[in-house]
């Protein structure tokens, strides 16, 4: 007799993690139907939808990346000085002082500079993307445009996908140039170390092959955080209450892939090299 309501509890714990499961694998397939109807749409785009989007688009990037311009300063600023001042005084303590432009490449420019210019987009830009399409799915805006037979994907999506990816291409090695000029003030202010040596190590520790590096990476990051907020967006229910919940789930989705993104950068880059 004690089996009995085990065994249900057993089987209620199975249909609740097979409602899951299927959840989440239906939410997978309308993220690649929505990828595929992106796709599409650019293909598509009519003439009289390229006037709007390059309008939008530069809107997008004056938003993205020009108004986020001061925030990225101060943190490339602050994070430069920092990262940097320790990384010389454990390079000059432990002796290894010809390898500080190696190291300087790899954390600051490679890894912090689009992932720091990343965060700040999805927490501006991906907010902004997610509650303005989740308000224009709420207020009907999306229904009209569809009954007027313009494509609410070539409208909204396209020009904010191709605006992200610019701006935080460019926010990445904005952060860089900043950090980098940081870390010489301090490492010539504070630590003695000559501006000639300074640039001569990070000479030897970067090409120029890492910039280019560093804008792809920043693109992919602005791509897939506009991708998601966008989808979150226009996927919201007609209620009220869908904004916020959209919200949060766009911005959340985008920051788990981009830490994922970077983590896979980071394994191909250690493979490949």
């Amino acid at each position: 007799m004690a089996t009995r309501p085990t065994r249900e509890l057993t089987l209620t714990g199975l249909s609740a993690v097979g409602g899951n499961v299927r959840g989440r694998g239906l939410t997978a397939v309308e993220g690649v139907r929505f990828v595929g109807s992106c796709a599409r749409a650019v293909a598509s785009m009519p003439r009289s939808v390229r006037h709007v989007f390059g309008r939008v688009l530069v809107m997008q990037v004056r938003f993205t990346a020009v108004d986020a311009m001061p925030i990225i300063a101060g943190l490339a600023l602050l994070i430069g000085a920092l990262v940097i001042a320790q990384a010389h005084a454990q390079a000059v303590r432990f002796g290894f002082t010809e390898a500080l432009g190696e190291l300087l490449a790899t954390i600051i420019v490679r890894e912090l500079g689009p992932l720091f210019a990343a965060i700040i987009v999805v927490a501006r830009s991906g907010t902004a993307i997610a509650s303005e399409l989740a308000t224009s799915r709420v207020m009907g805006e999306i229904t009209a445009l569809e009954a007027l037979g313009v494509d609410p994907v070539q409208y909204f999506v396209i020009p904010r996908l191709v605006g992200c990816a610019i701006s935080v291409a460019l926010l990445a090695l904005y952060f860089d140039a900043l950090a980098i000029f940081s870390g010489l003030l301090v490492t010539s202010g504070l630590q003695g170390l000559s501006p000639a040596d300074y640039l001569e190590s990070l000479r030897l520790g970067m090409s120029m092959w890492d910039g280019v590096f560093v804008a792809i990476k920043g693109a992919i990051f602005g791509l897939v955080t506009a991708l998601v907020c966008c989808w979150a967006g226009l996927r919201a229910a007609r209620t009220a209450a869908a904004i916020p919940q959209s919200v949060t789930r766009g911005v959340v989705t985008a920051m788990v892939l981009v830490f994922t993104i970077s983590a896979l950068f980071t394994v191909v880059q250690t493979l490949w090299m």
